[in-house]
């Protein structure tokens, strides 16, 4: 396996809080991480440092990417970069709530976040929206994603799950090494969870990039997780396969009185 994405002893404090406590993690293609822990584990600190939305204060995170950047291992520190250059170098992210522009179709949505992301690979040719080849792209997005039938629809008029399908396939038209999902299942029934877990299955399978999941549902975390890594108190507690690290006291104990994971 490759490392795609990595962190060297990464702490995060706010005054006397220590949000992220010397956190060390190697994320390797092939394999999906769920990164879980209690409420106030640090687990948003963590995912906001790695897209740059926060800056370590100590540490360093480094991220597999094909550019000039890139050290022998393939590997760009990524540390001080600010959030538009930890996307271009290769990692996208999808949050909680949904961030998509109401007002314009699901195509429209998919094609303003493709073209941006042609924008800055300062690839002038395919900034036009008539373009072929990024309309090509698009189609394949909409197709991949399961959005197809509902290309031209608003997205004002959508389901809360259609939404979260769509801010999927946002993220996926920077073409990622590296996906973080936060919360995928967040305020889904349970058919809506049933289609996205099986939609990030074969989005696993079918594409190149790397799935790294903060999920609350545990029954998802089982589902479709390779690795799981537990944070309690901004530090790693535990780290293992779903059955290693789901039995373990430890990660028992960290989620007493918790109402969720």
């Amino acid at each position: 396996m490759t490392t795609v994405l990595k962190t060297e002893d990464l702490r995060k404090q706010f005054g006397e809080l220590t949000a992220v406590d010397d956190v060390s993690i190697e994320i390797d293609d092939g394999a999906i991480t769920s990164i879980i822990g209690p409420n106030g584990a640090g687990k948003t600190t963590f995912y906001n440092l790695l897209t740059g939305v926060l800056q370590p204060t100590a540490g360093s995170i480094w991220l597999r990417s094909g550019d000039d950047a890139a050290g022998g291992d393939g590997l760009r520190d990524v540390t001080d970069a600010e959030p538009h250059e930890v996307a271009q170098a290769g990692l996208s992210r999808s949050y909680q709530i949904t961030n998509i522009f109401e007002g314009l179709t699901v195509r429209e949505n998919v094609r303003v976040a493709r073209i941006s992301h042609e924008k800055t690979r300062l690839d002038f040719r395919s900034r036009a929206t008539g373009d072929e080849a990024v309309e090509a792209d698009i189609e394949e997005l909409l197709e991949l994603t399961g959005l197809t039938h509902i290309a031209d629809t608003s997205c004002d008029t959508l389901s809360h799950g259609e939404k979260r399908t769509v801010e999927i396939a946002l993220a996926l038209a920077i073409e990622p090494n590296v996906f973080l999902m936060d919360e995928p299942t967040a305020g889904m029934n349970p058919t809506e969870v049933t289609e996205i877990v099986s939609l990030i299955r074969e989005l696993d399978a079918d594409l190149d990039a790397t799935f790294v999941v903060t999920e609350h549902n545990m029954d998802v975390v089982t589902d479709i997780s390779d690795r799981i890594v537990v944070l309690a108190e901004g530090a790693i507690l535990a780290d293992g396969t779903p059955e290693d690290v789901l039995t373990d006291e430890r990660v028992t104990e960290a989620y007493l009185g918790s109402d969720s994971v």
